[in-house]
């Protein structure tokens, strides 16, 4: 005896499927986040900031042309936490999104799949 399938009970598995994938989405932004916010990179270095300070700024002297390029390395590393943190809440919304979606759809599935073999 072959079993029937419905459009409904398709759509129940696509759905849940949606769902699989968002969890992992989710799980892969949470990780890259949180490795982000613990340790921000920053492509901002003294070498590459040097030239366009000391041009800049002619009068000033090197102690204050380091303090400035220190503090925009400071704000580029703030920036870049602020970012993962960021991501960090999008990747967390991502699974406890998917995470009741897929159970829904996965629960009434299976009701279907039990109410077709009654």
């Amino acid at each position: 005896m072959t079993r029937k399938v419905y459009v409904r009970e398709v759509y129940f598995y696509i759905v849940c499927l949606i769902g699989i994938i968002l969890f992992i989405v989710g799980l892969v932004t949470v990780f890259d986040n949180a490795i982000s916010y613990i340790k921000p990179v920053t492509y901002n270095t003294r070498e590459a900031l040097l030239p366009g300070y000391s041009e800049q700024y002619k009068g000033l002297s090197d102690e204050e042309i380091n303090t400035l390029i220190e503090k925009e390395m400071q704000n580029a590393l703030e920036y870049e936490r602020i970012f993962a943190l960021r991501g960090l809440l999008r990747g967390g919304i991502f699974i406890l999104i998917s995470v009741p979606l897929f159970i829904y759809h996965w629960r009434k599935a299976q009701a279907m799949w039990k109410m077709d073999d009654e």
